[in-house]
């Protein structure tokens, strides 16, 4: 077994990816057969294992923890991935096709040149800003957080708001695919808030007294 204080270091730091749950009842035993199948003189962890403790831990910690009782809050949680998912790829969309999109510009309505060119350079921020978020609240939202179901209606409001504007500016005719991606994705957020704010899911944030002391 490799004992190098270093190493183990290194390994405790990926480990805190996973959920503390998790860490608290299994840390031990991975790091134990971690450190046994180590090199003699290793002194940090390779990158392949780095990558992987990280993508399972991140995966554990984003995985949905909805009981299947609470369908209606499954469900939206299981939107909530996928609008995030969808705005992933409107941001690759955004990134593939600002050329083309600023040429179409340049050649219809020249004087709207660089007003396109800085809105494509705010998607291109806010977008992976929005995936982060995305995430964060379907964490959120199947943990019982009642605040998360407000949080994401208001992000919800925000996405309306900026997709009528855009329908406005002429996005429909002038990047067809990007405002396919932002339509889509408005509609997985929509039906997410419909599915969080029914009546079938109220109780999943609200328990009765008997269900709270039990928790």
């Amino acid at each position: 077994m490799n004992s190098s204080p270093s190493l183990e270091r290194g390994y405790r730091r990926l480990l805190a990816c996973y959920p503390r749950t998790f860490r608290r009842e299994n840390e031990d035993e991975i790091l134990a057969v971690l450190l046994a199948t180590a090199s003699d003189g290793q002194r940090r962890p390779g990158l392949a294992i780095s990558a992987d403790l990280i993508r399972s831990g991140l995966l554990m910690r984003l995985r949905p923890t909805v009981p299947h009782s609470a369908r209606t809050v499954r469900a939206a949680v299981t939107l909530i991935y996928l609008a995030a998912l969808a705005e992933l790829a409107t941001v690759l969309t955004i990134v593939a096709t600002s050329g083309t999109v600023e040429a179409y510009v340049r050649r219809t309505a020249p004087s709207a040149s660089h007003a396109t060119a800085l809105s494509l350079t705010e998607d291109k921020i806010t977008g992976p800003i929005a995936v982060v978020l995305l995430l964060w609240l379907a964490w959120a939202v199947g943990r019982r957080h009642d605040w998360a179901r407000v949080v994401f209606l208001i992000c919800w409001g925000v996405a309306t708001l900026s997709m009528l504007a855009a329908l406005a500016e002429g996005a429909a005719v002038a990047a067809p695919a990007d405002f396919a991606g932002g339509m889509l994705v408005w509609l997985l957020q929509l039906t997410a808030v419909l599915l969080i704010f029914a009546r079938k899911s109220t109780p999943y944030y609200r328990p009765e007294p008997s269900e709270r002391l039990a928790a």
